[in-house]
């Protein structure tokens, strides 16, 4: 029977979560700044449609993203923690056997 291991690559994990970071960087940009830029430049400008569609950017503001936003942070740091402990674990068990982690 042909032995099992685990092959933990590091860097892969840790590249997953900067783009993670990065989603979650994004998203939140596109959800407030998009909405209150846009309602700035739509100021000055006095018609039902642009009064519409201010309506619609305030309607945008709400609960949801915060959630969405809020789920995606705790999947972060849950696997931030995760990768952190993995790494620290990596790096003592490499170093009790004298090897490179």
């Amino acid at each position: 029977m042909q032995e099992q291991r685990i092959k933990l690559d590091l860097n892969s994990l840790e590249n997953t979560l900067d783009q993670l970071r990065n989603g979650i960087d994004d998203f939140k940009n596109y959800s407030t700044t998009f909405r209150s830029s846009t309602q700035d430049r739509l100021a000055g400008f006095n018609s039902d449609f642009v009064s519409k569609v201010d309506a619609l950017l305030n309607s945008m503001n709400d609960d949801v993203n915060e959630d969405l936003i809020n789920q995606m942070e705790m999947i972060y740091q849950e696997g931030k923690t995760i990768f952190d402990i993995m790494k620290k674990l990596d790096e003592e068990v490499a170093e009790a056997i004298g090897g490179n982690s």
